[in-house]
């Protein structure tokens, strides 16, 4: 196993198995000069007190930090209202005068994301196409059709994540963002493909979901997705844990941030697998 890959699937071990079950943690860990797209603010941190500080009688002493970060950082979850297209956001909702500032997102906003509980789906891309991907990869329908011929098929309530191996450039920002290069990831008729099967999100391990070849931008599968269809969607998830043990189905759960009027949080989803019948 590659050093990057060992390092993330290492993450899981911190979550110990309870009876039968196993919960694999999706997450990135949270660190300054992490990966993030330059349009988002960075994650930071700083101790505000530190043992000593602030001593309590009895020999007792206590902790704390402050951190700051965009919500689109890092592993995290699209709000509907995270896109608009032709002014308006999921549902016909007019975005104009409808968010501030300071107020946010009146209407589809993070606070509106409902847990997401139920069955999920790994869709490994460099198994399927038996090598690593570029940015010319597009997952579109045949991909999709030949993966889940093998594997059992999305249908309603069902999360759908795709790993394409990008994860291996996480400490490489210009290549994980691949603003100049480009991205392997869905295309606009896979994103179809799978909202006919009725998901409610989709998330994949590259900074964008959606595929962008070099010199192309393009938010087709976020219209798709948040603006057409009212699916969800999870950008820069750790799924190198799930296909180092060749885990396909499992229970996925997931929960953002009460965040009124935010446009996304950050996540920390759970696969979970009954090992008895793994």
């Amino acid at each position: 196993m590659n050093d990057w890959a060992g390092r993330f699937h290492d993450l899981s071990s911190s979550i110990p198995a309870v009876g039968r079950m196993r919960a694999y943690d999706l997450a990135v860990p949270l660190v300054p000069g992490m990966s993030r797209h330059p349009a988002h603010p960075p994650y930071s941190f700083v101790l505000t007190k530190r043992h000593g500080d602030h001593p309590y009688p009895g020999g007792i002493s206590a902790i704390s930090e402050l951190i700051s970060m965009g919500a689109h950082v890092g592993t995290h979850i699209d709000a509907l209202g995270h896109i608009a297209y032709c002014g308006e956001i999921h549902g016909g909702h007019a975005i104009d005068g409808a968010h501030t500032h300071t107020g946010g997102l009146e209407i589809g906003s993070t606070e509106e994301i409902p847990p997401l509980l139920g069955p999920g789906h790994l869709l490994d891309a460099v198994a399927l196409f038996g090598r690593e991907l570029t940015p010319a990869d597009g997952i579109g329908p045949d991909e999709l059709s030949a993966w889940f011929s093998e594997h059992r098929e999305p249908g309603p309530g069902s999360t759908v994540l795709i790993r394409t191996g990008w994860m291996r450039f996480w400490d490489d920002v210009n290549s994980y963002i691949g603003l100049e290069t480009g991205l392997p990831g869905l295309t606009r008729d896979g994103a179809e493909w799978l909202s006919e099967r009725g998901i409610v999100a989709a998330g994949s391990d590259t900074m964008n979901l959606e595929h962008k070849p070099a010199g192309v931008v393009s938010l087709q599968v976020h219209v798709h997705f948040l603006f057409e269809r009212g699916i969800y969607i999870m950008e820069s998830m750790n799924l190198e844990v799930l296909a180092a043990d060749g885990v396909t189905d499992f229970t996925f759960f997931a929960t953002p941030l009460r965040i009124r009027g935010g446009t996304g949080s950050p996540l920390r989803p759970l696969a979970v697998i009954d090992r008895a019948g793994a």
